[in-house]
């Protein structure tokens, strides 16, 4: 298992697409605190002193963390998918002894890299707001740690969405077509259909909604409305989510002729 994952780690380092991905997020995490500052500050006086350091800390790392999900799942569809578009994944197998150890050894690799570009998007976009932002002064410590530490393990598990996701399709391009289209446009489609059947209520455990749930259901709302999911059932929702996808792509990858 260890040559299989330094196989696959080299594979990974020896393109480019690995950092490619990563530098949508790494910019917004650097520009985003820095950019909204200004404009809160303009309306600091109406909503009282100390929103402007605490409105663009939750701007900042909100948006930042947005593209990080995507662009973990993105690269897990890449690490998986590409394979099959390449045909390199018939080597794979025939190198291996188990197509179980593969699909192991894609997952892990995903949900490292997914790790990665949430750590070091979380570091940069914290180090902007206190360049920047004069600090945290205003926000809840503790809920921002608390959101920062559910950062990586929504990051973690888009990434095995995305690479479950690449094994069950065996099609890069349509992966991440898919995700590309569901996360910003085609959940929201289905969330409005199911609000006018009267299923709004299905439509609260959807990935994407199930993902800003147990992202900011750490944040302590007391006196304030509350997350309509809320923990720990929204990351229990998000896990069974990534499970299915992961357990549909490790099904196909078992199951799929390639001859």
């Amino acid at each position: 298992m260890t040559a299989l994952l330094t196989a696959e780690f080299r594979k990974v380092l020896g393109l480019r697409y690995w950092w490619i991905l990563g530098i949508a997020p790494l910019v917004v995490g650097l520009f985003c605190g820095a950019l909204t500052l200004p404009v809160m500050r303009q309306v600091e006086d109406i909503l009282g002193p100390g929103f402007a350091e605490a409105a663009a800390a939750a701007v900042g790392i909100s948006f930042a963390l947005a593209l990080v999900f995507l662009f973990a799942a993105l690269f897990g569809v890449v690490g998986s998918g590409g394979e099959y578009q390449h045909r390199t994944i018939i080597t794979t197998f025939l190198t291996t002894r188990g197509r179980d150890l593969v699909v192991a050894s894609k997952y892990t690799t995903a949900a490292l890299f997914g790790l990665l570009y949430c750590v070091i998007t979380e570091v940069v976009s914290a180090l902007t707001i206190l360049m920047f932002g004069g600090g945290f002064s205003g926000a809840d410590l503790g809920s921002i740690a608390g959101v920062l530490g559910t950062g990586l393990l929504c990051a973690v598990l888009w990434a095995l969405i995305g690479s479950g996701l690449g094994l069950f399709t065996g099609s890069m391009v349509g992966s991440v077509l898919a995700i590309c289209a569901w996360v910003p446009f085609g959940e929201l489609t289905v969330s409005l259909v199911l609000h006018g059947m009267g299923l709004g209520g299905v439509a609260q455990f959807l990935p994407a909604q199930i993902t800003w749930y147990t992202l900011f259901g750490v944040v302590d709302l007391s006196g304030e409305a509350e997350m309509p999911v809320s923990w720990p059932l929204a990351p229990l929702v998000l896990i069974f989510w990534t499970a299915l996808v992961c357990g549909l792509g490790w099904w196909r990858t078992r199951s799929r002729d390639l001859t």
